[in-house]
C-alpha cells in the first residue's frame, strides 16, 4: 500500500510502500531520495525535495521505482490540497 505525505511548506514529497523503520536514505540524483531495508536493500521510499517546483517546471524526472505510481492521479492532488491548508493556515 502507498503511503504519502506531502509538506507544502518545504515543497517535500515522502512516498512509502514497504516498512521503513529499518530503512536507510541515499541521495542518488540531486534531490531524490532513496530509502532502502539496510537488511534485505529492498527499496522501501522515497523523497522528493522541490516536488511541486519540479513538476511545475517540468523538471520531475523520478528514479525507477518497484512500484508503479501515477503522480496525476494518487500524488498531486493531495499536494495541491496541501499546498492550499499551507496558503490559508
Amino acid at each position: 500500500m502507498l503511503r504519502l505525505n506531502y509538506d507544502a511548506r518545504g515543497d517535500i514529497l515522502y512516498l512509502g510502500w514497504a516498512d521503513k523503520s529499518n530503512s536507510v536514505g541515499d541521495e542518488i540524483l540531486s534531490g531524490y531520495v532513496i530509502h532502502t531495508d539496510m537488511d534485505t536493500d529492498e527499496v522501501t521510499g522515497l523523497t522528493v525535495l522541490d516536488f511541486m517546483e519540479r513538476y511545475r517546471s517540468g523538471r520531475f524526472n523520478p528514479p525507477p521505482l518497484p512500484i508503479h505510481i501515477d503522480y496525476e492521479v494518487e500524488v498531486i492532488p493531495l499536494a495541491t490540497a496541501h499546498i492550499r491548508e499551507a496558503v490559508t493556515a
